[in-house]
Parts: C-alpha cells; sequence; structure tokens
C-alpha cells in the first residue's frame, strides 16, 4: 500500500503525493519512511526530501519543520520554506552562501539568535544546492 504524503508550508500545501518510499532530512540524521513505518514525529532541518513512486524519484528542497509519520499510511511534512529543482538559480545560490559563509568565519560575538539565524539561512542556501545538483535532479 502506498504512504500519502503531504507537504505543507505556511502559504498551504505544495505536495500531495502517494509514494512508496520518502525520504527525510532529520535534525538527527536522515531517516527513511516505507510502508508499515512505526508512527513517530521528528524534527527537520533543512535539506532534501526524496520520494519514490516505482522507480521515478521527485526531490524537493525544504527548510526547518517537522515530519508526523502517522497511522494510515500518513507522511505530513510541515516547513517554513520548499524549493524544486527547477526553481533554484546555482549562480544566486551560490553568492548567497558564499557571503553567509563569510559573516559567520568573520563572527567573533557571542553564539546569539543573529548567529543561529545566519547559520539556518545558510543551511537552506545549502540545502537549495544540493536539491539542484543531486544527480538525477530536474533542471
Amino acid at each position: 500500500m502506498a504512504l500519502n504524503l503531504e507537504i505543507v508550508t505556511p502559504v498551504g500545501s505544495v505536495v500531495t503525493a502517494e509514494a512508496e518510499e520518502v525520504v527525510l532530512p532529520g535534525k538527527l540524521g536522515e531517516f527513511g519512511v516505507l510502508d508499515g513505518h512505526i508512527p513517530f514525529l521528528s524534527a527537520l532541518q533543512p535539506g532534501v526530501v526524496r520520494y519514490r513512486k516505482a522507480a521515478d524519484w521527485q526531490r524537493l528542497a525544504i527548510g526547518s519543520g517537522f515530519a508526523e509519520v502517522g497511522a494510515g499510511h500518513k507522511v505530513l511534512v510541515l516547513t517554513d520554506s520548499h524549493a524544486r529543482p527547477a526553481d533554484v538559480d546555482v549562480g544566486e545560490v551560490t553568492a548567497e552562501l558564499r557571503d553567509l559563509e563569510a559573516e559567520l568565519k568573520a563572527w567573533s560575538g557571542p553564539i546569539n539568535p543573529e548567529h543561529d539565524e545566519l547559520r539556518a539561512k545558510a543551511a537552506w542556501a545549502q540545502a537549495r544546492l544540493d536539491v539542484k545538483n543531486e544527480p538525477g535532479a530536474k533542471h
């Protein structure tokens, strides 16, 4: 039986699909979900969501969020942002990441919410580059 995947952002649902397998970027590492998985809740970090129906893999970059694997073959992803491979301008995002990494390297103050925000922005930029540059990504 297929998994029912839904990816939702603050502006609404961006993916509603049946999938045989879903791979998500958990805060403690990447994890996969197959039919019959035990229900659980996980925090997500910026990264690439992969989902498969037959041999067709789809990819989507997501920001921070949460995933709920529930009874009834449901995988719900709540995230603050998303980008498809075709949405990513590699030159623009590479420049953005370079600037953010320079700011982080030059950081001399205490680790505070402003520093955490820079790290989160850098992680989001890296996720967008990863979804664009991954083998098999649709450009």
